[in-house]
């Protein structure tokens, strides 16, 4: 009896990988940014448990895959009625490729897989996640209902025909208007005319950089040194504008449409920006008790924001005390409108009243927003954050701090560069002269609390010492 013609478990591979198409793992990370994309991890359950997973991606077992693909199954899932473009991947690119010929013979359309699988986009640096989400933060917090008019993504700052179209924070809460940019100079003219403070001059430095996207990538880094000198304190943009200008580079070098993966990255990091304020905000909404007054200073931007709003979803009332944070009075202007717009009662004061109040025994927390965090827990914010963390702390009161992420090139605060802003500015209010222009003055934009007076700072991780931020590589 002859024995019958086998084939190898490669040759089948190598068969399937003839009939299927395959994408590199820089081709992959470019598609992990693209809302029309959706991966599909075949790996066992243990393997994800033990390494993590591509971010977002939806799992399923290898050996389910002709039955979740098949609209005829009677265990046909419904993640893959959509249009989507489908990437699958498996640790090393076999079992993928098996699976998507598979999918393929049933009738599934636009499928992928990865060349090298989860351990190359290991192996190049790709994002892990570590678990399946079935909904994002921001979505199972039902943050988006929550967030006022100044904080919407949208009336931050967007691309729209060719332009950027800012918000305009100066003329916020008396009207809602937006501020249209054509050049790259002019969205940093408008960054530097204060036209948007805290998380708005990254996005409108991001969004900035699509209208040199068909330029190349010289004008796109040309566009970035002058964007990032506009904000030489925070940080956060100087990353993430890299971040993107790396994506650029990728798309360029793959041939594929520049602009359109500039955008697709911006959404990718405005989403998980605003996963991550979700996470903080529910961490610190759950340290904020029934009754407490809460200080903040400036504008906390909408981790603060929404820790508020989940604190007084969850039926605790508060009162929130807002300087009004000279001489842009964002305080005034931004925080406490935004705070009234929630529901929650708040009260205005001048920044020279945080400590009187303190003693008065109205306030139980203080809580902001920061510029930057260093990485040994010094905290950079607002010019005034650091008085009233000594008030706090002569009080009694715990000062928490939101981060926006690490950056480890500023390990110690004399890694920190103090922006001074033109003294001119300190010299009026709203436009309106407040004494002779002979008169000197000075106007650093930032100041630095010390970790011996923070509390806690905020982390995707929860509300952690400053002095153990170091042992976690994300904030």
């Amino acid at each position: 009896m002859t024995r019958p013609m086998t084939k190898t478990s490669k040759e089948m591979v190598d068969s399937a990988n003839q009939e299927i198409k395959t994408i590199t793992v820089e081709e992959a990370k470019l598609a992990l940014n693209d809302p029309a994309t959706t991966f599909v991890d075949l790996r066992d359950i243990r393997e994800i448990q033990a390494e993590g997973m591509i971010p977002g991606a939806y799992h399923m077992p290898r050996g389910m895959t002709e039955f979740w693909v098949d609209p005829q199954s009677p265990y046909y899932k419904k993640v893959f009625s959509s249009d989507n473009k489908f990437v699958f991947y498996c640790n090393k690119g076999w079992r993928s490729a098996l699976a998507a010929k598979a999918a393929q013979d049933v009738g599934l359309g636009n499928l992928c897989h990865v060349e090298g699988g989860f351990t190359a986009w290991q192996e190049t640096g790709g994002e892990i996640a570590q678990k399946p989400q079935h909904k994002s933060p921001a979505q199972k917090e039902g943050i988006y209902d929550l967030l006022p008019f100044v904080v919407n993504p949208q009336n931050i700052a967007r691309f729209e025909d060719g332009n950027v179209i800012i918000g305009d924070r100066r003329k916020y809460p008396f009207s809602k208007e937006f501020v249209t940019c054509g050049t790259v100079e002019d969205v940093a003219q408008a960054i530097k005319d204060m036209v948007t403070q805290g998380s708005g001059p990254w996005m409108a430095a991001a969004n900035a950089l699509r209208i040199v996207a068909g330029d190349g990538m010289d004008a796109l880094r040309a566009a970035r040194e002058t964007l990032v000198a506009t904000r030489p304190t925070n940080t956060a943009m100087a990353l993430r504008l890299d971040d993107i200008l790396e994506t650029a580079e990728t798309a360029e070098k793959l041939g594929q449409d520049v602009d359109e993966a500039i955008a697709n990255r911006i959404k990718a990091i405005q989403n998980k920006i605003y996963d991550n304020y979700a996470i903080r905000a529910r961490a610190v909404a759950d340290l904020i008790e029934d009754g407490d007054g809460i200080l903040t200073m400036c504008f906390g931007e909408a981790g603060f924001l929404l820790a508020l709003a989940l604190a007084g979803r969850d039926g605790k009332k508060i009162t929130c005390y807002a300087p009004e944070t000279r001489p842009y009075l964002q305080g005034a202007k931004l925080t406490a409108p935004s705070i009234h717009e929630m529901g929650i009662e708040v009260k205005l004061i001048t920044d020279n009243m945080p400590a009187h109040i303190m003693r008065e025994g109205n306030i139980q927390k203080y809580i902001t927003a920061a510029d930057l965090i260093t990485v040994d827990g010094h905290v950079c914010n607002k010019i005034g954050t650091y008085q009233n963390a000594i008030a706090a702390h002569a009080h009694d009161i715990p000062y928490f701090a939101f981060a926006w992420g690490r950056d480890d090139h500023k390990v110690s605060r004399d890694d920190v560069q103090i922006e001074e802003r033109d003294p001119a500015e300190i010299r009026q209010a709203l436009g309106q002269p407040t004494t002779i222009d002979e008169i000197g003055a000075r106007y650093p934009t930032f100041d630095i609390t010390p970790p011996k007076y923070v509390s806690g700072v905020a982390t995707v991780h929860g509300v952690l010492s400053p002095y153990t931020l170091k042992n976690y590589k994300e904030w």
